[in-house]
């Protein structure tokens, strides 16, 4: 006959704790740990910045990257980074574009700008081939802003372009207000939009510019929209028939530092904290299968130093089932773009301002280190 040991609960307790600890232990890499290579990009003298909107395309055996930047396109060979095109836009006339451009992104065959409510198709060549007026928005939405200023992202997805609404800063009526991705198909001017609200915590952090503007990534394989608010450590999953949380959070403490408003006049002024923390941007690499995010813990500014806090940024690396997997450290703020070579991520002009450099990452060294 068998005899079965009882083991104290004391002791089951010790192993499932360690058991635990294994399983939730993350890799904190240095960026220079995932770099494999470096891709430059020719600048010119009139080109402050490129930018990180790049769009991969091959046609034949030849491959391209491309970007839109003002009133220009901008086309490259790859991966040896030579300006093979630079197309610019006229600003006024039958193919004028206008001179403030709140939106603009390349696709394989054109090139669009939004200017106030107008959607704007142009081809590669200079010339505008379609425009449309996008909707105005209801009353309480107070003033649509059709805007990738401040990092997120137009897309064409199957043919619907992406627009997103992001508003200068939060009132309390908008709360409760959930279309601010426009989806909108040129064939017919039909309307549609990717809904979700701000959570409610965000009544904290109203009238602040750090904490109005969300950010968008899209995941084209299964079809997930990512949303990314700067005082969450989750991240919004959208897709089709469902919407999810997942943690994207760091292991560092952020402090979210409300900033104020002032009267000046008739004018009111607000004053955002520039100190705060914020979670920023969110990609997806289809060729590594991550979900990436920007976490800026402490920003690099003349108080925080002279307090003692020294810069420190992050991105946080998940993998194709959301579960966190790493941390890197980056050297400042910075963003990137997918290719089906991996992901290439900005760090700015190593070697002369005639060129830009982008450093290629191999996110399977997290996985082997977490692994090992």
């Amino acid at each position: 006959m068998k005899q079965f040991k009882l083991f104290p609960l004391s002791l089951i307790w010790v192993l499932f704790a360690c058991q635990s600890t294994e399983v939730k232990k993350i890799s904190i890499l240095q960026l220079e740990d995932l770099i494999v290579d470096t891709l430059y990009l020719e600048k010119d003298t009139v080109t402050k910045d490129l930018g990180t909107n790049f769009n991969y395309i091959k046609r034949g055996d030849k491959e391209f990257l491309m970007t839109s930047r003002k009133n220009r396109y901008l086309e490259y060979s790859f991966p040896e980074g030579k300006l093979i095109r630079d197309q610019f836009y006229f600003e006024e006339g039958p193919d004028g574009i206008g001179s403030f451009l709140q939106v603009n992104f390349t696709d394989d065959s054109s090139a669009w700008f939004v200017s106030f409510q107008e959607l704007i198709r142009a081809d590669h060549f200079g010339k505008v081939i379609m425009r449309y007026d996008l909707p105005e928005g209801p009353t309480e939405r107070m003033a649509i802003n059709y805007n990738t200023l401040k990092g997120t992202k137009a897309l064409n997805i199957d043919g619907k372009i992406l627009i997103p609404d992001v508003p200068f800063v939060l009132k309390e009526s908008l709360l409760d207000y959930e279309n601010w991705l426009l989806e909108f198909d040129p064939k017919d001017s039909s309307i549609n939009y990717i809904k979700f609200k701000y959570p409610g915590k965000y009544k904290e952090f109203l009238d602040d510019p750090n904490f109005a503007t969300y950010q968008n990534g899209y995941d084209k394989i299964n079809r997930f929209h990512l949303i990314s608010f700067p005082a969450d450590d989750s991240l919004l999953v959208i897709s089709s028939n469902s919407q999810k949380w997942v943690y994207a959070g760091i292991n560092d403490k952020m402090e979210f530092l409300v900033g104020r408003t002032e009267q000046r006049g008739e004018y009111t002024a607000f004053l955002p904290n520039y100190n705060s923390s914020q979670f920023s941007w969110v990609d997806y690499d289809p060729k590594s299968q991550v979900y990436l995010r920007e976490a800026i813990i402490t920003v690099d500014t003349e108080q925080n130093r002279n307090e003692g806090k020294l810069p420190l940024t992050k991105l946080v690396v998940l993998d194709s089932d959301f579960e966190k997997i790493g941390e890197v450290v980056l050297p400042f703020l910075t963003r990137g773009f997918s290719t089906p070579y991996g992901y290439y991520l900005y760090i700015g002009y190593p070697q002369s301002e005639d060129e830009v450099a982008f450093v290629r990452l191999d996110f399977s060294k997290i996985k082997a280190k977490k692994e090992g």
